[in-house]
């Protein structure tokens, strides 16, 4: 599996467990599949509930969050690989500080307590950083977080593929680049489930070790030594 889906498919693994464990940890809270709490925040606002501030706050701090990062790719250059491991390097430090958080409260306990809310504010910035990456560096960008276009994408891939016996190859590779984010996505949401059964609130721990670890590969020499179309486009068109 070449880096332009392995990365993503690491990166959906990573937006499964962030989700599942703000999920089942913070009250009901979607960290990655953001606009998730406009739903729930309608269901309150007609059930007559006060909304959870940390549902309140979740798409205004990742869209503040979204315009920072942007800010400063924009400022690196969106191809370079400072930009690759800023991106990835500032995922990793939010989930990290919200881990750090989780050994200090009970936020499953009192998932309204301003310490609670921040770490789902710090898990809300990391996917930002994330979704951010996805947009800015790759050639093309992929949704690790929300799977609705993918499990599209994937079902008509597999139709295509039934309907010409194999033999669409188009419709082969957009089953290789979707399935990868579809299983990453389910295996993280798994993952994540088990951790918070298994550890709680420390289950936070989880997609911090994950985030570090991908950003770990970026520092390897030549492990973003890709060639990217858009420069190629780029440096044809000026030449």
């Amino acid at each position: 599996m070449n880096r332009q889906i392995s990365i993503p498919a690491a990166l959906a693994v990573i937006a499964g467990v962030t989700d599942v464990t703000s999920w089942l940890l913070l009250g009901g809270f979607f960290s990655a599949h953001v606009t998730g709490n406009l739903v729930v925040m309608a269901a309150d606002v007609v059930r007559g509930t006060l909304p959870d501030l940390a549902s309140m706050l979740a798409v205004p701090v990742f869209i503040v969050a979204t315009v920072a990062a942007t800010l400063v790719a924009r400022r690196i250059g969106a191809h370079s690989h400072a930009t690759d491991r800023l991106l990835l390097g500032g995922q990793a430090a939010f989930l990290i500080a919200a881990a750090v958080l989780s050994f200090t409260t009970q936020a499953s306990t009192h998932p309204r307590s301003g310490t609670a809310i921040l770490i789902g504010m710090l898990a809300v910035c990391a996917m930002a950083a994330q979704n951010a990456y996805l947009h800015l560096v790759p050639d093309r960008a992929l949704s690790t977080a929300v799977m609705t276009g993918n499990l599209v994408a994937g079902t008509i891939a597999v139709t295509d593929i039934a309907r010409s016996r194999g033999e669409d190859r188009q419709a082969r590779q957009r089953w290789t680049q979707t399935w990868p984010l579809l299983a990453g996505f389910i295996g993280g949401c798994l993952v994540g489930a088990a951790g918070a059964a298994l550890f709680g609130d420390h289950a936070a721990v989880l997609p911090a070790l994950l985030a570090l670890a991908l950003f770990l590969t970026t520092l390897r020499p030549g492990s973003f030594d890709v060639p990217n179309p858009r420069s190629s486009d780029v440096r044809q068109k000026g030449a």
